[in-house]
């Protein structure tokens, strides 16, 4: 089975794919399917047609980070369905701020909405150790996934003991990456995914590093996990 068929379980059961692609466009998107990605990412501003979709694909929005009030969460959420996707978001992620009121509030609006049934999962991005741990305290339903821009190790921490999945946006400059990957015969994209499969973080690839049918089956040795860690660590 492909990596990309295969899905990770969720805290309330449902099922993610392993691998994700961040789109900006139509040709993104056409880009991803046709590599058989299914976990697309977008921001809630991005003007993309999701609605004819796979039923299989999952659908990552990104909501406004100048949302700030439960009203605007509404307007926001009311523009994501009306331009992105009308039946269903699979997954929410919501961009916390170091105003507490505001993501409880706006957390409480997300919670709602899946209650309702318009949002399959909620999640957050941009936290840290005192957002995120404040977001956990009374929660009526649990984020989901967090997405991390690097590796920190506190909050994968933190969100493993709350079983949150953690997914990763990969940047900077994989090809220093190359003489590993030549030493497992792949590429570096494909020794990119199977570090993050290794390390069970979900990484989400921008729609130019797309690799068809990636090949990981192989297993990257302690050493060599340590050394391609430095490259998603924390400045």
């Amino acid at each position: 089975m492909s990596l990309l068929d295969e899905a990770v379980v969720l805290n309330d059961g449902s099922l993610m794919p392993k691998v994700g692609v961040t789109v900006t466009s139509d040709e993104d998107v056409a880009k991803a399917m046709k590599a058989s990605y299914r976990l697309l990412n977008c921001t809630a501003d991005e003007k993309i047609d999701f609605k004819n979709l796979s039923p299989q694909t999952y659908v990552e929005i990104q909501v406004s980070e100048k949302v700030n009030t439960r009203e605007e969460m509404r307007n926001n959420l009311k523009e994501i369905r009306n331009n992105l996707v009308t039946k269903h978001a699979d997954l929410a992620m919501l961009r916390l701020s170091d105003d507490a009121e505001r993501n409880n509030q706006l957390w409480q609006e997300l919670e709602q909405v899946k209650i309702q049934g318009w949002l399959k999962n909620i999640g957050v991005t941009n936290a840290n150790g005192d957002t995120l741990a404040a977001i956990l305290k009374a929660p009526k339903i649990k984020p989901s996934v967090i997405n991390l821009d690097y590796e920190d190790g506190s909050l994968i921490k933190l969100a493993r003991e709350n079983k949150m999945q953690v997914e990763l946006s990969v940047a900077g400059d994989i090809d220093a990456l190359a003489e590993i990957a030549g030493h497992y015969g792949t590429s570096t994209m494909e020794l990119v995914l199977r570090y993050f499969a290794q390390k069970r973080i979900v990484p989400i690839v921008q729609a130019d590093d797309i690799v068809e049918n990636p090949q990981t089956d192989f297993t990257i040795a302690p050493e060599d996990m340590g050394t391609i860690g430095q490259l998603f660590a924390g400045k």
